[in-house]
């Protein structure tokens, strides 16, 4: 007897679902284990417990930038030294950073080797706090070159740039389609030569989420196609991602529909720089607001009033002792944008005028 295949039950909404929830999972455990005693079997049960969550998020956690890998290796490190307070208080700030997206806005918290003191004054900072985004590099390269390009791309950052970014490394197309359906701190993609097809590590945890990268059949395709139809896949699927392409074949030799697929095309291996350049650049194009900073620029001009406007600009509100409070709920931003129009007001759909 056949019959169709069930499909995979996913038993939590979303990956992000699953992520958070293994997150506080393992705050929990972790935070029993500092209270336990040393020695006793309970102790070894929640090591254990802790163990198998760290193991899992090992598995989801190599498509993120933050906490990412390196987080949780750290944090298994600590688990192995049975520093059991630290290991709490670690997994817990990570935690509150993952569920309160601070990390977006303080890209210090990446630094594995800072104390929780350090991480907590930072976040505290009054300086400019800088936007952070996450970029996906594809290439089948060794843990020593993953390592060296995320060095050279801390060396690169600048700390008045509005910008920073985490670097992601996925050593296969599979791989990639998954970081991109499960990471939505992607902002652009850096194809770097010719990756693998298959991949190494789906695990039955993450199938029930990738479907539809399982479904795809492109195995049988050479190699020095994946990386075209990858770029291809990615602005059908993430149409607002800035895809870059590293390539040693010659330009004149391209497709035109490699070309049309990536934002830029660097031949071998260009300056770090310029690609780190371009990528900013993309990303600071994509965050221009041209109508609102107009806005901002014309409330700071100086204006002069020749009639009756019974805000003026806030001035009546904030040298008014009744209603300042009013002022300073909405702020004096608000009325410096006011603006009037003596022509007349616009037609009314209840009392149309004919013009």
């Amino acid at each position: 007897m056949t019959g169709k295949k069930k499909p995979i039950s996913a038993p939590y909404y979303n990956i992000g679902q699953l992520r958070v929830d293994y997150w506080n999972k393992l705050k929990n455990e972790t935070a029993d284990l500092a209270r336990s005693n040393r020695g006793s079997g309970n102790e070894k049960l929640l090591i254990t417990a802790a163990k198998e969550i760290i193991f899992d998020l090992r598995t989801v956690e190599q498509f993120f930038a933050f906490p990412g890998v390196a987080r949780v290796t750290f944090l298994d490190a600590a688990l192995d030294r049975k520093e059991f307070a630290a290991l709490a208080n670690y997994v817990a700030e990570t935690t509150r950073q993952l569920v309160s997206d601070s990390y977006r806005s303080s890209p210090d918290f990446l630094a594995d080797d800072s104390s929780m003191e350090e991480l907590e004054e930072r976040e505290k900072s009054t300086e400019v706090k800088q936007n952070y985004f996450e970029v996906l590099f594809v290439e089948n390269m060794t843990t020593d070159d993953e390592k060296a390009l995320k060095q050279k791309v801390k060396e690169l950052r600048d700390p008045k740039e509005q910008f920073t970014y985490g670097v992601v490394v996925q050593r296969s197309f599979q791989d990639a389609l998954i970081a991109l359906l499960f990471n939505q701190n992607i902002q652009a993609i850096v194809v770097r030569y010719a990756p693998p097809y298959q991949s190494k590590s789906i695990s039955s945890l993450l199938k029930p989420y990738i479907q539809n990268v399982l479904k795809l059949d492109l195995a049988a395709k050479p190699e020095t196609d994946l990386g075209p139809i990858l770029g291809k896949l990615a602005k059908q699927f993430r149409p607002e991602l800035d895809t870059y392409y590293v390539t040693d074949t010659s330009l004149d030799k391209l497709h035109d529909s490699t070309i049309k697929n990536f934002n830029r095309i660097f031949y071998l291996r260009e300056d770090l720089q310029e690609l780190h350049l371009m990528i900013i650049r993309g990303i600071r194009v994509r965050y221009e607001t041209p109508f609102f900073t107009a806005l901002k620029e014309y409330s700071q001009k100086p204006t002069g009033v020749f009639h009756a406007m019974p805000i003026s600009r806030g001035n009546s509100v904030f040298k008014s002792r009744w209603i300042k409070d009013f002022g300073d709920f909405y702020g004096r931003n608000m009325f410096l944008a006011e603006t009037s129009a003596t022509t007349g007001g616009l037609d009314s759909l209840l009392q149309p005028q004919v013009a």
